[in-house]
């Protein structure tokens, strides 16, 4: 089942626009620059319009939202940029800008609009879905489809340090994937040049169809294929989160993260028969080779 993302969205995209265009690029120190117009001013070799991030984060989280059960992964974090274009995972797109720019959308990704300050972008991301088999109290219900969502998502740095954001996204192939609201504020402290340490707070909105599909339990199958109570969710606030992430670029090419955080689950979403833990918490570290900004 898809986690809520509210923080997420607020500790990845933590560097802020107009900040990047100030700050040098970690690697960069200690190099000359000629005068304009002497024998040494030759003209810089252009930029790759392609830029790439490759790595592995371990993370363990619940094994569902609301659920007792620990789940451990070892995923792939990649990102492949072309221009404002960008096709990744969830925290290869943050791996990609840390310590150069920042993009946070994960799966393919088009910048619409930048300044200093605001950002506006469109994304489009696979939601896995989930077959209950790995979440004994899901069995017997109907699976959660995996599906394509669109999302629309907007940022504003409030100040170097301060930014917020906003995001809404939709089930793009009817497959019950509902839409979801999400909200976010962070603070980015830069404890060094290479280092950077992210606070991030949010909130998750969603629709009836999203709650129905991630927290119900339908009238069919309560009390036959399953032993949980029927249970219809209305639509509304069902998660907030806070977390922290901190990120360090070893070098110009390889860059190092880790991050913790915990959600509460709200509302219906909190009163679920499905949910026996409200209150979830997860932790990551990573690794990633980048190349070639």
């Amino acid at each position: 089942m898809a986690q809520p993302s509210g923080a997420q969205s607020a500790l990845l995209a933590a560097a802020h626009p107009g900040e990047s265009a100030q700050t040098e690029a970690p690697g960069s120190e200690g190099v000359d620059r000629a005068a304009p117009g002497s024998t040494n001013d030759a003209a810089a070799p252009p930029k790759s319009r392609v830029n790439y991030v490759l790595g592995a984060i371990v993370g363990s989280s619940p094994d569902y939202a609301g659920g007792a059960e620990r789940s451990y992964s070892l995923r792939p974090a990649w990102a492949v940029e072309y221009g404002r274009f960008r096709l990744s995972s969830s925290r290869g797109s943050a791996l990609m800008g840390h310590g150069l720019a920042a993009r946070s959308d994960s799966g393919a990704s088009a910048t619409l609009a930048e300044s200093d300050r605001f950002s506006l972008r469109a994304s489009l991301r696979i939601d896995q879905g989930d077959d209950g088999a790995g979440s004994p109290r899901r069995r017997g219900l109907p699976d959660v489809r995996s599906t394509l969502r669109a999302r629309l998502s907007t940022g504003y740095a409030l100040t170097p340090r301060w930014s917020i954001g906003a995001g809404v996204s939709q089930d793009i192939l009817g497959r019950d994937g509902g839409a979801q609201i999400s909200l976010n504020m962070g603070y980015s402290f830069p404890y060094s040049e290479r280092t950077r340490v992210s606070f991030g707070v949010g909130a998750g909105f969603a629709d009836r169809q999203y709650l129905r599909t991630h927290f119900g339990v339908p009238a069919s199958a309560a009390g036959a294929t399953s032993p949980l109570p029927a249970f219809d969710p209305k639509a509304g606030l069902y998660s907030v989160d806070a977390g922290v992430d901190v990120m360090v670029a070893l070098s110009r090419h390889w860059v190092a993260l880790g991050g913790v955080r915990v959600s509460q689950l709200q509302g219906d979403a909190r009163r679920s028969p499905l949910t026996v833990e409200p209150v979830g918490y997860s932790a990551s570290v990573g690794l990633a080779y980048r190349c070639c900004r």
